[in-house]
């Protein structure tokens, strides 16, 4: 599927994310961090990619969320490359600093932008273990692409969605109390249809269908008003994007995952009920280890990106024998 190649808006800060940030966090992203190119869907897509020094360490692929982008994501980075494994962050198509147009890009082409991006890292590290993830949108997108053949040794998820069609949809909008009610989340998916073929490109405000306020701890005031005024995360979607979020179901259900899992659950989630995460990691196929986490939808303070670094660490220290698997 091929899609617009429109840019972000005519003198966009395209270095606001640094704000985010602390000194010491941007002089090591400065040292390690090295930005790559690839194309997919039509458009090229950025990544950035932080080497671990050891050759044959494991590879994460870790997708961001619907309202961030790969550069909300370095202390996230850094604290993975410091716990033993290579980090590849992409931006999806439209989102971050990849070409496409804002929130125009649905469902199968961010999963396809997703496999086209762990493909590139099998290329670059065709014998190393290869940890593809996400958190928020970004686990369900990744849990798509690994039914959709993405290269793919572990699933590593912060969060766990699916989208359709009956699935979470609903759930992760502000109307997330009507999802309680069989059946009113594939009836809503029906109904988008056919407005969404005759008005495709009809704009939704995107920050108005998720709690986003609720995104951050309530504590940490200063990133969400620096997300807030970031020109770069999407400021709407299309109709066409929204039904899609509702009638896409991924290659293979959740029950017929065989790769080995590990499942965080921020109990504090205060923007996506964690129920909905402890609903679909239950449902998970394969061995699976589900933790949760005292911490809200993004873990933007360093405590928890620790904690979150740690535990992958440990994990990985308890599937010392995870092999590459081989092709076909």
């Amino acid at each position: 599927m091929m899609i617009p190649r429109p840019r972000l808006p005519a003198g966009a800060d395209l270095q606001h994310w640094r704000r985010y940030h602390d000194p010491l966090t941007l002089e090591r992203f400065d040292q390690v961090c090295q930005s790559h190119t690839i194309e997919s869907c039509g458009v090229r897509l950025h990544l950035d990619v932080y080497a671990h020094p050891e050759p044959s360490a494991p590879v994460r692929v870790f997708n961001h969320g619907g309202g961030g982008y790969s550069r909300m994501l370095v202390p996230l980075a850094l604290a993975l490359l410091d716990a033993g494994c290579s980090v590849v962050l992409p931006d999806q198509a439209g989102q971050g600093l990849s070409e496409g147009a804002r929130g125009r890009s649905p469902v199968p082409v961010l999963v396809q932008n997703i496999v086209d991006a762990a493909r590139w890292a099998r290329e670059r590290w065709p014998r190393n273990v290869l940890i593809l993830g996400g958190g928020s949108l970004g686990s369900g997108l990744a849990r798509y692409a690994a039914a959709a053949g993405a290269p793919a040794d572990a699933l590593f998820l912060y969060n766990l969605y699916e989208f359709a069609p009956q699935g979470d949809g609903l759930a992760l909008t502000r109307m997330a109390l009507l999802a309680r009610i069989p059946g009113v989340q594939r009836l809503l998916a029906l109904a988008l249809r056919l407005p969404a073929m005759l008005l495709p490109g009809l704009p939704i405000p995107y920050r108005w269908l998720g709690r986003f306020e609720h995104m951050i701890p309530e504590s940490d005031g200063r990133i969400f008003a620096l997300w807030q005024a970031d020109p770069v995360p999407m400021r709407t979607i299309s109709l066409s994007v929204l039904s899609s979020l509702m009638n896409t179901s991924a290659a293979a259900p959740l029950e017929a995952n065989r790769l080995p899992a590990l499942v965080i659950n921020p109990v504090r989630d205060r923007m996506i009920d964690p129920a909905v995460t402890q609903r679909n990691a239950w449902r998970l196929g394969g061995e699976k280890q589900i933790v949760e986490i005292a911490c809200g939808h993004w873990p933007a303070d360093s405590a928890p990106v620790a904690q979150i670094a740690a535990m992958a660490q440990e994990w990985m220290q308890a599937h010392a024998g995870l092999t590459r698997t081989p092709p076909g």
